[in-house]
């Protein structure tokens, strides 16, 4: 094979490396896109279902129909809804790793799951 062929198969070669890369680069961006939006709606919803029951009671409270059972109910789910918030806040600041996430389909095992 000719040194001009050999040039243009490794040109060739190594621009098909970089193609693929960007290709799973860019799949690793979306699917973790798509993680962190989803996340982001299943923490909503359990932040709004502490949040519909302490307003539920909030309001039954200002009306002056709530037992001593109700407040103290009242002030464990305003506990609990901090609490929740907190560790939410600080799951989603978190990184998740190659081993708790799937890869993209087309990934190679053993690669990183995201890029730095």
């Amino acid at each position: 094979m000719s040194r001009g062929k050999q040039m243009l198969r490794k040109l060739g070669h190594a621009v098909r490396e970089v193609a693929k890369e960007g290709a799973e680069e860019s799949a690793r961006a979306y699917y973790f896109n798509v993680y962190d939006r989803g996340f982001n709606e299943a923490a909503q919803t359990c932040l709004g279902v502490l949040s519909d029951a302490t307003e539920e009671l909030l309001a039954r409270m200002k009306s002056g129909n709530l037992s001593k059972q109700e407040q103290a109910l009242y002030a464990r789910l305003t506990e609990l809804t901090a609490e929740m918030d907190e560790r939410l806040r600080n799951a989603c600041q978190k990184e998740p790793t190659g081993d708790a996430l799937p890869q993209p389909s087309g990934a190679r095992s053993g690669q990183p799951t995201r890029l730095s």
